[in-house]
């Protein structure tokens, strides 16, 4: 499997971690996640060395984990601490492989490669996260598709005016003029679309809207798959800070070849105070997705015959550049990984 794994994944949300421990699956790998001593996320492969039973079917006392078949119980390292049975000697090899793991931006992260270099790779930084004039709501799903292909459906903007008519006007593609730049491993697209009739989505945000506006769309990748869409409209030349603004955080993790989780936040700086804007914009995104992009990703890869797009020699428009770009610097760097762990 082509995953890179010296990388900090999202596990979940941290309102979603209380009380019980959650199932998950991250590149190829099982993993419980739970709050140990003092409240800390904990993430351990989710098999007991015994007879494999997964931990997540267990339960929490005092921080540990207790395996849900025979009793063990584990630390936040993946230590045995008690074993019922018997002399309750425990042994080394009842130990179960651990993973780093932090918790910033309201979100849990766990750290799939070597053990020893997590250290030299910092969690992402994502600023908007910390931005406080905006509110947010927050999903996730899953996706029955390959995390790139979700990632060049992703940076492409101008499939919205097709598949998602709430969110463009008829006519917006060919009035779209777009751009892109690549700054070491990140990737921008920005998407400039002038005298634009105020989407409904905007309405929303810009009660007293005018009947066009200037939108600028501008959306930043990060490897492996990390996605955040700034789209703006406002009656200047380029976005201020008092426009109505949505900002939407795309973060992916790989669940195999075939299986994609998607955690998704959308903040915005108007009608932060409405709860009636909250709900429908977090069941608009939700839907938006569920409903119209998930399908058509999971139709084109129905006819596409493994998940290398660039293999099936597309063609490729001028929006696509942002996704070859991508999809080039994630083969560079699983390249240069297999060379380090070789080398280790």
């Amino acid at each position: 499997m082509t995953f890179l794994r010296n990388a900090w994944y999202p596990a979940a949300w941290s309102h979603d971690l209380g009380e019980t421990a959650l199932e998950l699956q991250i590149l190829d790998q099982m993993i419980v996640v739970f709050r140990g001593e003092g409240g800390h996320p904990k993430a351990l492969y989710d098999a007991c060395p015994h007879r494999f039973a997964p931990l997540s079917r267990g339960k929490l006392r005092d921080g540990r984990i207790i395996c849900g078949y025979h009793g063990l119980e584990f630390d936040g390292t993946g230590r045995c601490v008690r074993n019922p049975h018997g002399n309750g000697k425990t042994v080394s090899a009842l130990q179960v492989r651990s993973f780093p793991v932090a918790e910033r931006y309201g979100m849990i992260w766990v750290w799939m490669g070597h053990e020893s270099l997590d250290g030299s790779h910092p969690l992402p930084e994502l600023p908007l996260f910390d931005d406080p004039e905006l509110t947010w709501v927050y999903g996730q799903l899953n996706v029955r598709v390959n995390y790139e292909l979700v990632t060049d459906n992703l940076l492409d903007l101008t499939h919205v005016e097709f598949l998602h008519p709430f969110l463009a006007s008829p006519g917006n593609s060919a009035r779209t003029h777009y751009h892109c730049e690549q700054t070491g491993d990140e990737v921008r697209s920005v998407y400039t679309i002038k005298e634009e009739p105020v989407t409904g989505l905007f309405q929303l945000l810009w009660p007293d809207a005018p009947a066009t506006a200037n939108m600028v769309a501008d959306i930043v990748w990060q490897a492996p798959a990390r996605l955040s869409l700034k789209t703006s409209m406002g009656q200047g030349e380029s976005p201020a800070a008092h426009d109505p603004q949505l900002v939407v955080m795309h973060l992916l993790v790989p669940q195999g070849e075939e299986a994609t989780r998607y955690f998704w936040a959308a903040g915005r700086n108007s009608a932060k105070d409405s709860e009636n804007v909250s709900a429908m914009l977090k069941q608009g995104t939700q839907n938006a997705f569920e409903f119209e992009d998930e399908p058509m990703i999971a139709a084109v890869r129905s006819r596409m015959r493994s998940n290398d797009l660039i293999a099936h020699k597309p063609a490729i428009l001028p929006f696509d550049e942002g996704a070859v770009r991508a999809r080039r610097i994630v083969t560079r760097m699983l390249d240069e990984e297999r060379a380090k762990h070789a080398a280790i």
